[in-house]
């Protein structure tokens, strides 16, 4: 007897399917982001968000609430009630946080993905008095000067940081980290020589590297840059597999009815299709594609990332 209820119950939800969708969404919707107003997540919501107010015929309102690298908008989206009226959109930093934080939660499992919105690839920036205009030539370097060579961050924990060791692991080199707390004050402590190189996004560091100020050796991901197609990938460097992007996402609660979360992405996918020249003149590379999809490169990532940490021995600072 119950499990013929059950069973009438999952019949009645997957009847109620269509009609769910056609219904949604009835009321404005919350589009929470865990970083401060201004900032390359920021930036990119805002550039879709009408594009999806369109699609959807709800206005979506979004609510920046940073702090503690993202830890508290997140958990404000996994608390939220599953109806879809909550969404999610982070950065790569949602990926490295579960490996810097004990959570008391699990992005994997408490998240339901809805796609990735776009991603930017990292730029190599060297020191020009550095005399390596390589990346074979700067591991070499770095290979008889172990210890001697310095590398800057934008802070502990963040992609400029993890994207640096994972470029020790693979090269098996000893560079000593130097954390600042924001992008400017390390690129130009990278100019002034203070710092010998970098990992940055690409929008930002390109004009550095266009202007002489660095030398722009390599980029992170395995294709390279359509707005520096002269820079090699790290990967075609001497670094197999290389592959490291500042990504960017969405996601509703988990327990999201199915056909919301259908609907979401359907909207999001056309969002990013048709936004495409915008976004790639603001130098983010579009994304888009299945939630599954989606959901199994965060996986992938969480992982990469935890390891990473547990062999630097990265420590968040008190």
């Amino acid at each position: 007897m119950r499990l013929s209820r059950h069973l009438a119950l999952l019949l009645l939800l997957c009847a109620a399917g269509p009609t769910l969708a056609q219904q949604y969404p009835a009321r404005p919707i919350r589009l929470l982001i865990p970083m401060a107003a201004g900032g390359a997540t920021d930036i990119l919501i805002r550039s879709l968000t009408p594009k999806m107010t369109e699609l959807l015929g709800q206005q979506i309102v979004v609510d920046n609430r940073p702090g503690a690298n993202g830890v508290i908008g997140d958990e404000m989206g996994v608390n939220a009630p599953p109806d879809g009226y909550t969404l999610l959109a982070n950065s790569i930093a949602i990926a490295i946080n579960p490996g810097l934080y004990k959570l008391n939660y699990s992005i994997v499992r408490d998240l339901a993905p809805v796609t990735q919105l776009a991603s930017i690839d990292l730029l190599m920036g060297v020191n020009p008095q550095v005399p390596a205009k390589t990346v074979a030539e700067l591991i070499a370097l770095a290979k008889a000067q172990p210890g001697k060579l310095n590398y800057a961050s934008f802070g502990v924990g963040s992609i400029a940081h993890l994207a640096a060791e994972i470029f020790k692991q693979a090269s098996n080199t000893q560079i000593v980290h130097v954390a600042y707390k924001g992008t400017p004050q390390a690129v130009q402590d990278t100019i002034a020589g203070q710092t010998q190189f970098m990992f940055g996004g690409i929008p930002y560091m390109l004009p550095h590297a266009r202007a002489g100020r660095l030398h722009g050796i390599a980029v992170s991901s395995l294709q390279r840059s359509p707005l520096a197609p002269e820079i090699p990938t790290l990967d075609e460097s001497g670094l197999p597999g290389f592959d490291v992007t500042a990504w960017f996402g969405m996601w509703v609660p988990a327990r999201t009815p199915r056909p919301v979360v259908a609907r979401l992405n359907e909207v999001m996918v056309k969002t990013l299709h048709d936004l495409r020249p915008a976004i790639e003149k603001q130098g983010y590379r579009p994304g888009g594609g299945a939630p599954e999809e989606f959901g199994k490169f965060v996986r992938a990532e969480v992982d990469k990332f935890a390891r990473v940490i547990k062999t630097a021995g990265i420590k968040l600072e008190n």
